[in-house]
């Protein structure tokens, strides 16, 4: 069952209607601020020839990267979004090559030197034939001595339902909707969680959006062992973008060569 909680209750009472997750793509860009992450990734890129961006979203790394010169590729799954990424690219004079993909079964006629997966986008594979399916796709698209970097969630869920928190409040830019969001989590198991999200949109037409995702924690030892299964040599397992060595953190960050 996807939903649950408040936004069960909400469904149950026909005050509520389901929306794809991220389907507003100005909002995941109004809610989005992270930039923790920019110089661990850009350090990384500056010394290769080639990057593919897998989960390129709208962009977040992707025109940083073109704007020092970087030769990247951005595919991500949702047409939407590489939209977004595209013209905000075109408006600052880039034509990056933009691949709407799945990064589990992508396939290009390219390899490249580096490839990044940010921002724990590895939370919505949620099963070893995902992951494993990820890295191996990776590995064939890696020049030989070529790196894979990504970061991914670590902590232990706790199994239940939790108390619902405020995930974002303020003004949609477009619409001028005063929006709240209220996330509420249910541990399913001590790796996998389902997120509820509900959206309260007050303007001219008021209304109440529910959304639902699946996300997957994983071990960073666990982690180590799929990359290893499939050929990569882990270089570096850091606990923060300051490259502290990873010692039972809440997030790793790995750095694996082919």
């Amino acid at each position: 069952m996807k939903f649950f909680g408040y936004a069960q209750e909400w469904l149950e009472q026909g005050l509520a209607k389901v929306e794809e997750a991220y389907v507003d793509v100005m909002l995941y860009d109004l809610v989005n601020h992270f930039t923790q992450d920019h110089d661990f990734y850009l350090d990384l890129a500056k010394s290769a020839t080639s990057v593919l961006d897998l989960g390129c979203g709208t962009g977040r790394l992707l025109l940083p990267m073109l704007e020092q010169g970087i030769n990247v590729v951005g595919l991500d799954n949702s047409e939407a979004m590489l939209k977004i990424a595209r013209d905000k690219c075109e408006a600052y004079g880039y034509s990056p090559a933009l691949i709407q993909g799945d990064m589990r079964e992508f396939s290009l006629n390219e390899q490249f030197n580096l490839i990044m997966i940010p921002y724990h986008s590895l939370i919505y594979m949620t099963t070893e034939q995902d992951r494993l399916a990820v890295f191996q796709r990776v590995y064939e698209h890696l020049q030989p001595g070529g790196i894979f970097a990504f970061d991914f969630d670590t902590r232990v869920v706790k199994i239940g339902v939790s108390f619902p928190w405020i995930g974002f409040q303020g003004i949609h830019p477009f619409t001028n909707e005063v929006i709240l969001q209220v996330v509420q989590e249910k541990g399913l198991t001590t790796n996998l969680r389902l997120l509820n999200q509900v959206n309260y949109r007050f303007g001219k037409d008021p209304k109440v959006t529910v959304e639902s995702s699946l996300e997957a924690t994983i071990s960073a030892e666990h982690v180590q062992s799929l990359l290893e299964q499939v050929g990569f040599q882990v270089e570096a397992m850091y606990g923060n973008y300051q490259k502290e060595a990873y010692q039972n953190h809440s997030e790793c960050i790995v750095v694996a060569r082919k």
